[in-house]
């Protein structure tokens, strides 16, 4: 464990003086002489269950991972005089094309703390948005085992401090107060593929983290330390070892040891039921492994918080070939299936299905039946595949118009719908693609509306197998297939849908089809918050409208829009300071497809006085 990390970092403290953050009309706003920056206490189990009110302390606003908050100033009969508050830039963090402005704020009376895609972590006052302090992560330039941008999805908040997972796989520990570096661990080498993307949870004094990284050849793992001085406490592997629960489901040799099943999000957690959930990444690499169900790949997954025992697992994919993980957060929420209550964990996935279980023992609560599909030997593919019951949120068949006559090879692309397999003599086209249906994007969840509010990509790739010895690209992208994407001026649509809980079943829907800026990509990425005064926030798609947008969460129709400077990415969240609520959201900008690139450092917080 390293003590220090200034070899790494660098702090940066912002007076009250130097601090200039815009209204919305770009004027400075007057700040405060000094800011007294509250310490958040070692939250105890069952602290941050409830949903959020006035602070937003963990990621998701609770441990449920619900990002539906109980505050409701803000209403679907006033929210059209929702205006910016503040708006501030993060001093330039993260506007190089290669980062994402993923990231969800945090705030604990009265302070906000935020974390850009290039790891600096700025804390703020949440009343106008001063700058109080700022950590650079200064982040090695050199790290190449980065999945799909640098991205960091959040912070975690206790015991005074803040924790920070960064991308070079180090764990930090923040003084709440100043910024300054209370201890730092390595959870892993990126050179050899490990990076982290999630924000940490904090657990009764525990800092929990996962791996990323599964396309460089990563073994996937959950590791909490302790929250005071960054000793590891337990870890819990996602591919088993020879002999360990589940290694019967690899092929005898090395794979498991590069096998994927890494976490990209922050997991949820039930104190009452003394569970841990999360989901896994797709197997390493994507084809030409040997047969088995690849344990614990594609999976739901429960642990214990305090030991990390293993409790049970769900497998949503079978030797996934195509990227179908489910990769945001896992949702807990309770609702009534067939005359019965059901503590429910959720989660929305790549294959465009939504997947609920019981909590307690990762059973499907929603009909789930393992169907019949497509096979080929030479993918070792399973003969069935779990296809829950209820409505789809994304597309599943590929479509001929969408690609060129011919492939890269020359030959003409072979077409399909989902779980089609591949192989090495020519291009399958499939959707959902990797990149689509629901992949990091977080929905929300309101126990009023009983929704689940989901942000989708239409997406279709086409798939051809690369012959290969798996153990050997440890550290290096190798994914084990060339792709193949449809024509370049084919606009990715993608959607915003409402989808009840209790059958599955779509109650609205909004289809994102046409930019308005001349580009090519109309989908949802950003995530969703929902709140008691009857809305559901989002950010618009870059191509159609830079800016966030408030619907009816019952009906889905638009209520509010606001134009920001660059593109969001990140979900929205809300807060209340001083009986006032707040709605705040990043905009980071986006780099897409055949677009311009808009980057940006903006911050906004929303009021309606």
């Amino acid at each position: 464990m390293k003590l220090a990390l200034f070899a790494l970092a660098a702090l940066v403290l912002v007076s009250a003086a130097a601090a200039t953050p815009s209204g919305p009309d770009g004027t400075t706003e007057s700040t405060r002489a000094s800011v007294t920056i509250p310490l958040a206490p070692a939250f105890a189990p069952t602290d941050l269950v409830p949903p959020a009110r006035a602070d937003w302390a963990t990621n998701g606003g609770d441990y449920g991972q619900t990002r539906y908050s109980a505050l409701n100033e803000v209403t679907k009969s006033n929210v059209r005089r929702l205006k910016a508050k503040w708006h501030i830039h993060l001093n330039g963090s993260a506007t190089g094309s290669k980062y994402k402005g993923e990231g969800t704020p945090l705030v604990y009376k009265g302070i906000m703390y935020t974390i850009t895609g290039a790891g600096d972590v700025f804390a703020l006052d949440a009343t106008n948005g001063m700058i109080l302090w700022q950590y650079s992560a200064q982040l090695p330039q050199a790290i190449s085992s980065v999945c799909c941008g640098w991205a960091h999805r959040g912070l975690a908040l206790g015991d005074g401090k803040v924790y920070v997972a960064r991308l070079d796989a180090t764990l930090v520990a923040l003084a709440q107060q100043t910024g300054r570096v209370v201890w730092s661990t390595s959870n892993g080498n990126w050179q050899d593929g490990y990076t982290m993307t999630m924000a940490p949870l904090y657990y009764n004094g525990l800092v929990i983290v996962g791996i990323s990284g599964g396309e460089y050849g990563a073994r996937g793992s959950v590791t909490a330390y302790d929250a005071r001085d960054g000793h590891l406490v337990w870890r819990f592997y996602t591919v088993p070892a020879p002999g360990q629960p589940g290694s019967a489901t690899w092929p005898a040799g090395d794979e498991w040891k590069t096998g994927g099943a890494t976490v990209w999000n922050t997991p949820s957690v039930d104190p009452k039921a003394g569970l841990l959930y999360f989901t896994t990444g797709n197997a390493y690499p994507w084809s030409n492994r040997g047969p088995g169900d690849d344990l614990f790949t594609a999976s739901f997954v429960a642990v214990r918080p305090m030991t990390g025992a293993y409790a049970w697992h769900y497998q949503v994919v079978h030797h996934d070939i195509w990227d179908y993980d489910c990769s945001s957060n896992t949702v807990l929420f309770a609702t009534g299936i067939a005359g019965k209550v059901r503590k429910v964990v959720a989660e929305p996935c790549k294959t465009g299905w939504v997947y609920e279980l019981d909590r307690r023992n990762g059973d499907p609560v929603i009909e789930m039946n393992e169907k019949p599909v497509p096979q080929s030997k030479f993918q070792h593919t399973s003969r069935t595949q779990p296809i829950p019951a209820g409505d789809t949120f994304s597309e599943q068949c590929a479509e001929p118009k969408a690609f060129p006559k011919q492939a890269a090879d020359g030959w003409p692309f072979r077409f399909g719908c989902i779980f089609m397999p591949f192989d090495q003599r020519g291009f399958t086209a499939v959707a959902p693609g990797a990149g689509g249906g629901n992949a990091w994007s977080p929905a929300a969840y309101s126990p009023k509306t009983g929704a689940l509010y989901i942000c989708s990509r239409d997406t279709q790739w086409a798939y051809k197998a690369v012959p290969t010895a798996s153990s050997s690209f440890s550290g290096k992208s190798f994914v084990g297939v060339e792709l193949s994407f449809p024509n370049a001026k084919r606009i990715t649509t993608g959607a915003f849908t409402a989808m009840n809980m209790s059958r599955n079943k779509i109650v609205w829907r909004h289809r994102y089809t046409k930019p308005v800026y001349h580009q090519v990509d109309a989908s949802c990425e950003g995530g969703a918050l929902a709140t008691a005064g009857g809305l559901v926030f989002t950010g618009l798609p870059e191509g159609m409208y830079h800016g966030m947008v408030a619907y009816n969460a019952a009906t889905g129709k638009r209520l509010w829009r606001f134009h920001t400077a660059a593109g969001i990415e990140a979900p929205p969240m809300t807060y209340s300071v001083g009986g006032k609520q707040y709605v705040a959201v990043f905009a980071g900008g986006k780099v897409t497809r055949g677009t311009p690139i808009v980057k940006g450092d903006d911050l906004y917080a929303f009021t309606l006085r």
